[in-house]
Parts: C-alpha cells; sequence; structure tokens
C-alpha cells in the first residue's frame, strides 16, 4: 500500500484533455494505474499553471470542478478525503482516497475568506507558496528571501483551526523556520528531498530535516531527476536521499511525494506510477526493516493525517 503527497495530474490531464479516472497512455498516472500500483491514497495537487493571463484564484477554481466532475461520476471507485471518517471508509473498502491540495498561496489573494471557501470545496492542504513571493511569504527562488507576512501568519494560524495540512514544500527558509515555530500541529514538505545528497534550493537542509521531525512532520520524497541528482541519476541515487534521511532522523517522518506529472524530467528508470512496486523491491533488497518500509510507504503519512484532520 502507497500513501503519495503530491501529483499535478489535474492540471496535465485539464491540458492533455483527458480523464483521470481512464487509463492513458499520456501522463503519470490515472485511476487503474494507480490501483494496479498499490496506491491508496493520492494527494492531487491544484496548480494554477494553465495560462499566465488567467488569475491564480480562477484557475484553481477551473480545476477544482474539472476534479469536481469527475470524481461525482466515478463515487464507486474513489472517496474524496475531508474528515477522519472519509479516511477510515477508505482504509477499509477498496475505494482509491484522494486528499485535494492547493499549490501556491497567491491564490488566496491576501484574503483568509477564500482559504475558508476552498476548504468548504474539499481542499485540504495547501503548499503556502511556490517559488516565488506572494502575500504570504518567499519562495526559494526570491533572492534575500522575506519570512511570513502578518496575512501569512493568519494563514497557519486558520489552516491549525480548520484542520488543513500546511505544506513547506518550496518555501524559502526564513518562512520555514517561522512557520514551524508558529504552527501548533506537524507541517509537511510534499515533495521534497535532501539538500545535503543533491545541493538544489528546493532541497531541505539536514537542518530543516530535523526540524520538520522535531514537529512530528513529513518529508515526502520527489522522483523529479534535478532534485534528485545529475540528469540521468537513476534509482540509486534516490535510495541515496532515502539513506540519509532515515540515518538522520530515523524511520518516522519520511514518505513518497512523487510529483507526477509535474515534470518531464523524471528519475532516469521512472516513467510513471506503476513504478512502486519497483521501488519497495529495491528497498527489501537494502534489508530496510518491514516495519520501516510500511511506514514509508503508508504509515508515516496515515499518521499526518488522523492528527490533523
Amino acid at each position: 500500500m502507497i500513501i503519495d503527497c503530491h501529483c499535478d495530474t489535474v492540471l496535465q490531464a485539464y491540458l492533455t484533455n483527458r480523464l483521470i479516472t481512464e487509463r492513458s497512455s499520456s501522463g503519470h498516472l490515472d485511476l487503474p494505474r494507480l490501483q494496479e500500483s498499490g496506491v491508496k491514497i493520492q494527494f492531487f495537487a491544484l496548480f494554477p499553471g494553465i495560462s499566465s493571463s488567467i488569475s491564480p484564484l480562477k484557475q484553481i477554481l477551473i480545476l477544482g470542478d474539472f476534479f469536481w466532475e469527475q470524481y461525482k461520476n466515478n463515487t464507486e471507485k474513489i472517496k474524496l478525503i475531508s474528515s477522519s471518517s472519509d479516511l477510515g471508509e477508505v482504509m477499509e473498502t477498496n475505494k482509491l482516497g484522494a486528499l485535494l491540495t492547493v499549490e501556491g498561496g497567491e491564490v488566496l489573494e491576501g484574503e483568509l475568506r477564500i482559504l475558508r471557501i476552498l476548504y468548504r470545496l474539499g481542499v485540504r492542504s495547501l503548499c503556502l507558496t511556490w517559488n516565488n513571493r506572494n502575500e504570504i511569504a518567499d519562495g526559494v527562488a526570491e533572492r534575500d528571501a522575506r519570512g511570513l507576512t502578518d496575512f501569512g501568519r493568519e494563514v497557519v494560524k486558520e489552516m491549525n483551526k480548520l484542520g488543513m495540512i500546511i505544506d513547506l514544500s518550496h518555501i524559502a527558509e526564513k518562512g520555514f523556520w517561522e512557520v514551524l515555530e508558529l504552527s501548533d500541529v506537524p507541517v509537511i514538505a510534499s515533495h521534497s528531498n535532501s539538500r545535503a545528497i543533491w545541493d538544489h534550493p528546493r532541497n531541505l537542509t539536514d537542518e530543516q530535516i530535523k526540524g520538520i521531525a522535531q514537529k512530528n512532520g513529513l518529508i515526502g520524497l520527489n522522483f523529479v531527476s534535478e532534485f534528485i541528482g545529475a540528469p540521468a541519476a537513476g534509482m540509486k541515487k534516490l535510495l541515496e536521499h532515502i539513506d540519509h534521511i532515515l540515518e538522520l532522523v530515523g524511520d518516522d517522518y519520511l514518505a513518497f511525494g512523487s510529483d507526477f506529472d509535474g515534470t518531464d524530467n523524471l528519475l532516469s528508470g521512472i516513467s510513471d506510477v506503476t513504478i512502486y512496486p519497483k521501488i519497495i523491491a529495491e528497498l527489501e533488497k537494502r534489508n530496510y526493516k518491514k516495519s520501516t518500509i510500511q511506514k514509508l510507504c503508508w504509515g508515516n503519512c496515515l499518521r499526518i493525517l488522523q492528527q490533523i484532520l
């Protein structure tokens, strides 16, 4: 069983006019491939990548409707997770659990009411920034990056109150540490890797990894080659990230956050979601304990969902 903390499939499917619920030769995942690969819960990000001429909020609403349109016609196969009872239903049935997220706090347009509206539409996680500055904080691409704004602090507190998962992938370090200090509950970095293994601004330093662990949070491993290692880096390099994080903080804080459909440059050897059984086989070859593999595949993320929802 797998829980994957991040994909951009809603946007990719919208742009290519395909259905997430039907098998496709396009993209990295769909419902049949998820089921075949043992994925039980998939986080589906709404990312405003339709057009720069359309406001981020309008894009998110379009993508959200696109998702709901398919969901309402497939409720016998998919369950949207918006509460702990939904989570329980998913774990007790054969349905795929879908957790709806938003990537980039610019969609809030500096208005807390929009966060609450998104919550009512089923969104249960917000990645506070993408790479750039918004009304909440700065992303990793900003030079001399600032931390949380006053509005950003309001967002963190409101997300705690609502029971939404705070996602720190993409945020600059100053904001990262301020969120850890301010949040009353664990946080996640849904699709980030180790900077000690590969020095990229999107990856987490050892101190950030330790900070998430001390917060009892979660790090989702990203499968994009530029965050793993050299362009031709293969599975061995992904395993180095896993090894390092496990050695650094133990096995209670690591998960998968593939970033499927968010890139054309997956790690060499990974073509789509059907790779998961092979990844598990590689972990078994490295003689990881069965309990460690279970935590990495689903246990750690399930703990976060049970605690925050």
